[in-house]
C-alpha cells in the first residue's frame, strides 16, 4: 500500500475526522464528483454519505482501494462493481440507534395522536372556539378505531431485528407495548423468539420497519401484505425507502385498508412530487419526514469516531466493519 493516502470525500454531510497517517484530503462540497471526474483519479480512499457510488464513479477512481461509507446503509453502492475491482467496502454500524429509535416513536405518536391535524385546527382559530371541544373529531382515525385503545393494548411488530430493532423493542416495552419480532419473509423455519411473517402481519397493530434495503427486502410490503393487516394498523418506516411499495401504501391509506403510516425514507431521495406518489396532501393519515431520523449531535460524533477507526484500520492492514473484503 502506498505510504501516502489520497482521501476524497464525495460529499460534505459529515465533516471528516483527523487521521493519524500521511494523507491528503479533499472534500467535494457540490455535485462535481460526476461532472469533474478527473478529480477522482488519484484517490486511494473514497468517503461518502448519500452520494451514489456507481460503476462510473469507480471507473473514474482507478487507484481507489477503500470505500468508506459514513452510515449503516450501503444500498446506494454498486456492490457488484466493488467486488469486480477488488475494493474493500466498510460502513458505520449502529451509530444512530438512539436517534432513529427516538424518531420512530416521535412519528408513531404524531400519527396515533393526530398531532398535525390538531395543530392545523388550532392554528385556523375557528373550529375549536365555535365547538368549544373537538374530542369527537379526534376520537379515532377515520374508518378505524385506532384511538379507542390504550397503548398497553397495542402489539408492535419490529421488521428488521438488529441493534436498531432491539433498541426499538426496549423502548416499546418500556411504554407497555407487547412486542413481536417478525421472521424473514418467506423463511421456511421460524427462529426462537420470532413470529412467522404472515402471522405477524395479521396480529400486530403497529409496525416499525428498521430493516436495510436489499433484494430480499425490496417491496417487502405490497398490496397483499397491507390487505392482510388490521384496518387499525399503523406503519412507521425509519429503515429504508423501497421496503414498502409507495403506490400500494398510498392506495391502502386512501381505501382505509390500514389506519395510517409515517415514513422518514423514500424509494428515491430526495423525494419530489414528480417522483413519489406519497407527496400528496390528499392522502389521509400520512406523516412524512425528510430522512432525518439519523441526525443528532451524538450520531455525528459516533460517525466520525468510527470513520477514523475504519480508515486507520484499513491503512494499518486491519480493516473494520467490512461489508466487502477487497484484495487491493
Amino acid at each position: 500500500m502506498a505510504s501516502k493516502q489520497h482521501i476524497i470525500s464525495l460529499d460534505a454531510w459529515v465533516e471528516p475526522p483527523e487521521f493519524d497517517f500521511d494523507h491528503t484530503l479533499t472534500v467535494i462540497r457540490d455535485d462535481s464528483a460526476t461532472s469533474r471526474p478527473e478529480q477522482l483519479r488519484d484517490a486511494t480512499i473514497l468517503m461518502f454519505s448519500g452520494t451514489p457510488v456507481t460503476r462510473n464513479i469507480l471507473d473514474n477512481a482507478p487507484n481507489a482501494r477503500l470505500l468508506a461509507a459514513n452510515g449503516t446503509g450501503v444500498d446506494h453502492v454498486d456492490v457488484v462493481a466493488v467486488r469486480e475491482r477488488g475494493l474493500t467496502l466498510c460502513k458505520v454500524p449502529a451509530q444512530n440507534t438512539d436517534s432513529v429509535s427516538e424518531h420512530a416513536f416521535a412519528l408513531y405518536y404524531a400519527l396515533r395522536r393526530q398531532v398535525l391535524r390538531m395543530h392545523q385546527l388550532v392554528m385556523e382559530g375557528k373550529e375549536w372556539p365555535e365547538r368549544k371541544t373537538v374530542h369527537a373529531e379526534f376520537g379515532h382515525v377515520p374508518r378505524t378505531n385506532v384511538e379507542e385503545r390504550l397503548i398497553i393494548q397495542y402489539s408492535t411488530c419490529i421488521i428488521g431485528y438488529g441493534a436498531l430493532g432491539a433498541n426499538v423493542e426496549k423502548i416499546a416495552k418500556a411504554l407497555g407495548m407487547t412486542v413481536i419480532a417478525a421472521e424473514r419473509k418467506g423463511a421456511t423455519e421460524v427462529r426462537p423468539g420470532r413470529v412467522a411473517f404472515d402471522r405477524a402481519l395479521r396480529d400486530a397493530t403497529v409496525f416499525v420497519f428498521v430493516t436495510p434495503l436489499n433484494e430480499s427486502t425490496r417491496d417487502m410490503i405490497g398490496a397483499a401484505e397491507l390487505e392482510a393487516m388490521q384496518e387499525s394498523a399503523l406503519l412507521v418506516n425509519v429503515g429504508r425507502g423501497g421496503i414498502i411499495n409507495e403506490e400500494a401504501l398510498a392506495a391502502a391509506l386512501r381505501n382505509g385498508t390500514v389506519g395510517g403510516a409515517a415514513t422518514d425514507v423514500f424509494a428515491i431521495e430526495p423525494a419530489t412530487k414528480e417522483g413519489c406518489v406519497l407527496l400528496d396532501s390528499t392522502i389521509p393519515n400520512l406523516i412524512l419526514s425528510p430522512h432525518i431520523a439519523w441526525y443528532s449531535q451524538q450520531t455525528i460524533t459516533n460517525t466520525r469516531q468510527t470513520i477514523k477507526k475504519n480508515i486507520e484500520g484499513f491503512v494499518a492492514g486491519k480493516p473494520q466493519n467490512v461489508v466487502v473484503q477487497g484484495n487491493r
